[in-house]
């Protein structure tokens, strides 16, 4: 399937349709970094508000493949049209297919291929251009790749790679669809596409607040990622009302847990806080719950909750998690692409693949829809109305940072479920 998909993909036609999505929220003003709060999102059956580009399910698929198996089988003649020359739009996809970082890039490159599949056209044609895994490598890949006449970049991953890309990007005027977490790196023509720490916080604390549960928390490392959660807080209007900071290198916590805990605890024993927002993931987030349970604070006396950084096995799979709270996009979605990639290419996509996926699929259909002859201007990839994907409805502010519909998700026996419902569409006036 690889050879063929790389080139030209010709079969199925685009069906606009959307999957079930969630929570999403208004824009606000401020710093580079400043994201919105409240949840905007609505659902809406209304063709004028859904999103104006969405990928197809599996049962339409299907019924796509049946009309194109019918088309070609028919035996009743068709009248004959004038041909019209595709237009060619060529697309780079710059991932670490080589080097330290290859293991995440191929499967990217993989997620890619089947999103050609499901939405390419004739016209359209992805470049696979391979970093290195190095800043320099990123670099000249975007470099032969805009040589090329690429109209569009996806990637690099890394935030080293997309400072190392951008000036060049830039300077051609190309833009740029990073998978980068680094929201200091977006703007007017770099979209930054990676999973975002800003609404997460905002739907969550805010979902629990809705459920009484606003006597919130919070206990974080000392790093950049989680003083931009301490100030999304304040941006929602929520108010901490106990705060912890950690040093991430320091090995044993017992002794600054349990002096929090004892800030926690009245004296009938009842505890000041009922929610606990744990910005922090992987092994990391495993031995914080250990330690927060050994001194009283667990799930079964108040509610954890997290950010996407719980998105992953490792969380998942922590009893100590059972009944916590996070926010991320539906997962249902992503379970069918997971299906079709393991079907494909054998082995389980990384989460990062999706990323790949939506950003593909994203520039293969506008590619397919534009009648400007600018598919990616800078009015058509910040669309009011949006996208929607695997990972749910999305689209990109002014300021290159990526808006999401996102889910509250509560982790039950390994794995995590929807607990609010899911709006299908960006509020209007958002």
């Amino acid at each position: 399937m690889t050879s063929t998909i790389l080139k030209h993909c010709r079969f199925f036609f685009f069906a606009l349709l959307m999957t079930t999505l969630v929570g999403c929220a208004a824009q606000t003003g401020g710093s580079s970094w400043g994201m919105p709060s409240g949840n905007s999102g609505i659902v809406t059956s209304d063709p004028n508000q859904l999103p104006d580009v969405a990928w197809q399910t599996a049962s339409q698929r299907e019924g796509l493949m049946q009309q194109n198996n019918t088309v070609a089988t028919s035996t009743t003649p068709t009248p004959a049209a004038a041909p019209v020359p595709p237009r060619e739009i060529k697309v780079a996809l710059l991932l670490p297919l080589t080097g330290k970082n290859a293991n995440l890039g191929k499967p990217m490159l993989q997620a890619s291929q089947l999103a050609l599949f499901d939405v390419g056209s004739s016209g359209f044609e992805l470049i696979p251009a391979d970093t290195g895994s190095t800043p320099q490598g990123a670099a000249a890949a975007a470099q032969k790749a805009i040589a090329g006449g690429a109209s569009l970049l996806l990637g690099p991953i890394f935030a080293d790679d997309v400072k190392a890309v951008k000036p060049i990007a830039s300077a051609a005027s190309i833009p740029m669809v990073s998978f980068t977490t680094d929201w200091t790196l977006a703007d007017n023509n770099t979209y930054i596409f990676g999973f975002l720490p800003f609404l997460q916080v905002a739907r969550v604390t805010q979902f629990a607040e809705t459920k009484g549960l606003g006597n919130l928390g919070v206990v974080a490392p000392q790093t950049e990622y989680a003083d931009v959660v301490i100030a999304t807080l304040d941006r929602t209007g929520a108010t901490a009302k106990a705060m912890q900071r950690y040093s991430p290198g320091q090995p044993d916590l017992n002794t600054i847990i349990a002096d929090f805990a004892s800030r926690q605890k009245s004296a009938d024993g009842s505890l000041a806080i009922d929610s606990l927002l744990l910005p922090v993931g992987g092994e990391s987030l495993r031995s914080l719950t250990a330690v927060l349970s050994q001194h009283g604070l667990s799930n079964k006396r108040l509610r954890l909750l997290g950010t996407g950084l719980w998105d992953d096995s490792t969380a998942l799979s922590d009893p100590a998690l059972t009944g916590g709270w996070f926010a991320a996009p539906d997962p249902k979605a992503r379970r069918d692409f997971e299906q079709r990639y393991q079907q494909n290419f054998g082995g389980v996509p990384p989460r990062l693949a999706t990323l790949a996926y939506d950003a593909t699929a994203l520039a293969a259909v506008l590619s397919r829809t534009d009648t400007t002859g600018e598919p990616y201007s800078r009015n058509r990839m910040t669309a009011a109305r949006g996208f929607a994907g695997i990972d749910g409805v999305f689209r990109f502010r002014g300021d290159g940072l990526a808006e999401r519909g996102l889910a509250v998700l509560e982790i039950r026996g390994g794995s995590a479920s929807v607990i609010d419902p899911a709006p299908t569409a960006f509020g209007s006036g958002s």
